[in-house]
This record gives C-alpha cells, structure tokens and sequence, in this order.
C-alpha cells in the first residue's frame, strides 16, 4: 500500500454487535415500501387509468364479460369519501343489507348467524320490478366475510351457491383503496353462473321483455354518429351491476343522518342517481319506487320480528 494512506481492516457481517442489526433492519424497513403497499399502489395507478379512459361524465367505467355459461360486471370508481370511514362502513355486514335493499329487484335482506372463520350469512329476496312480498320472491342465501382489511386496502366479498331464476354461483365483491385524503378508489364486480333453467329463464327476459335493453360499454356507433351500446347479457350484468355501485354510493351520503331519516334519504337518492342513466336504468317512476320500497320494508321487519 502506497504512503500516506491506513488501511482498515473490514467488520465482517456476521461479527456485527446486535444494536448495529437492528438499527440497519429498521432502516431498510423504513426505506422500502413493504408488500401491502406496493400492491395498493399499483392498484390505485391501474384503478386511476381505468376511471380516466370512462366516456361517462362523472369518474366511473363500467365494464363486461360474459361466456357461454357465465357474465361478469363491474364498476370502477373515485368516491368523495375518505378510505378510513368508508373501509368502517363497508365492513360492516348490516351496512351491506341496507346497500342491497336498495336495488330495484331486491325485495329484503336479514342477516342471519355469524361464523368467525365463515363469516355472517344473509338471506336475500330478489324479485321483478314489481312489488313483492317476501314469501312471493326468490330467497338467495348468501355468505358474507372481510376477506381482507388492512390500513389501505379492503376486500369485501358476498357469495352464493344458488342464486335466483336458475343461476348459481353468485359473487359481488367490493375492493377498495385511498386516492387522497377525500377520495377512496373503489373496484365493485358482480358475477354469476346459468345453469339450465337460468339460460332458458334469460333467453325469455332478452327475448321479451328486455329485448331493447342496452348497458354502458360503447361498442360503435350510428350512421348518425349516435353510440351504440351493448345489449344482451351483458348489457343485463352492466344495468346490475351499475345499480348496485349506485346502491353503495347512496348510502355512504346517507349514512350520518338520523337513523329515522336515513332509509327514506338513501333511496330518494339512489333513484335520483339512476335517473342519470334512464336509457339503461329506468323502470318505474320514483312514487311507484318508494311506495313499493316501504312496503317492502314494512315486510321485511315483520319477518325479521318473526
């Protein structure tokens, strides 16, 4: 070695004084985003590329799939409501029920036994536009569990083996993640499976009476420039699925309210909130909507008393 210079001699790792461990294990840990967060980041950019490529004038995109025996919907979305109270609301299964009732086709939910490891059953009642009485509609048992819920992120997930008219399989699922201090992204996908009865049961429904019906996702356009929205099933998984997402928003802006103002405000608003879409989403008029609604209600109580 040249003049001038003193050579030191290097500490090996492994001789390293435990407090020096710890110190640098700390730092690493600090310095490096840890796997949670790494996923709600990637995430939160894919979710905002969704949203921003949307042709609906506020942010959310609606989108479908559908295979010879099965459809998918979902929704992506920016919510003005802050990650920390939403993720509270949302993982709550009573909350869950009060989204669901909301729907034009469901005619009650009741929350029934709770399971640690299964999470909480519900029973939902799902029937026409038209009023229905409980005993009268198609009951779908389903289970209801957090699947996941940490500081930034939360995954909520309703499942059924049978499902109404024929169908099995059904799953809605619900995803979220903070964007800022205000907003909270949110990811809402709605699935199901045809058996036999179900296809025969659709094929009617698109024959018939849902023959004109149409979803969100722009396929083409007219000759005179107008869009042309799919129709079929998937234009049935979207109208549903968009319905629901409108459900969820509708209760998160009603939820500080009185609890005696709370039911009439949440569906004056989801029918408000429909109304922005009536190609794909008008059914009934909002009188006709809260009349059956309430007595709908006033059925459900009297057999959740029961």
């Amino acid at each position: 070695m040249e003049r001038g210079y003193r050579f030191i001699t290097p500490v090996r790792a492994d001789r390293l004084p435990w407090p020096v461990w710890l110190v640098l294990w700390a730092w690493l840990v600090w310095l490096l985003p840890g796997p949670a967060m790494a996923q709600d980041d990637w995430l939160r950019d894919s979710w905002r590329e969704v949203i921003a490529g949307s042709p609906l004038d506020e942010p959310l995109q609606v989108d479908s799939q559908s295979r010879s025996h099965s459809v998918s919907g979902s929704v992506h979305a920016r919510l003005h409501h802050p990650f920390e109270p939403l993720a509270e609301e949302l993982a709550s299964v009573t909350a869950w029920c009060e989204i669901l009732f909301l729907h034009v086709n469901i005619k009650g939910c009741l929350v029934e036994e709770e399971d640690r490891v299964l999470g909480s059953g519900l029973a939902l009642f799902v029937g026409h536009r038209d009023f229905a009485a409980l005993v009268d509609a198609e009951r779908l048992d389903l289970r209801w569990r957090v699947v996941d819920r940490q500081p930034r992120y939360l995954d909520v997930m309703l499942e059924g083996d049978q499902g109404p008219y024929g169908t099995r399989a059904f799953r809605l699922q619900l995803r979220a993640v903070p964007e800022d201090d205000d907003h909270s992204l949110v990811q809402l996908r709605y699935s199901l499976v045809f058996g036999m009865r179900g296809r025969l049961a659709l094929h009617g429904y698109l024959t018939f009476i849902g023959r004109d019906r149409v979803g969100f996702t722009v396929e083409g356009t007219t000759a005179g420039g107008e869009p042309i929205h799919v129709g079929g099933t998937r234009g049935m998984i979207e109208r549903n699925v968009m319905r629901f997402y409108l459900a969820l928003e509708a209760h998160l802006e009603s939820r500080d309210l009185p609890e005696s103002e709370r039911l009439e405000a949440s569906l004056q608003r989801w029918f408000t909130l429909t109304m922005r879409y009536p190609r794909q989403l008008f059914e009934i008029d909002r009188a006709t909507y809260l009349d059956q609604k309430w007595r709908e209600y006033a059925h459900q109580q009297e057999l959740a008393g029961e």
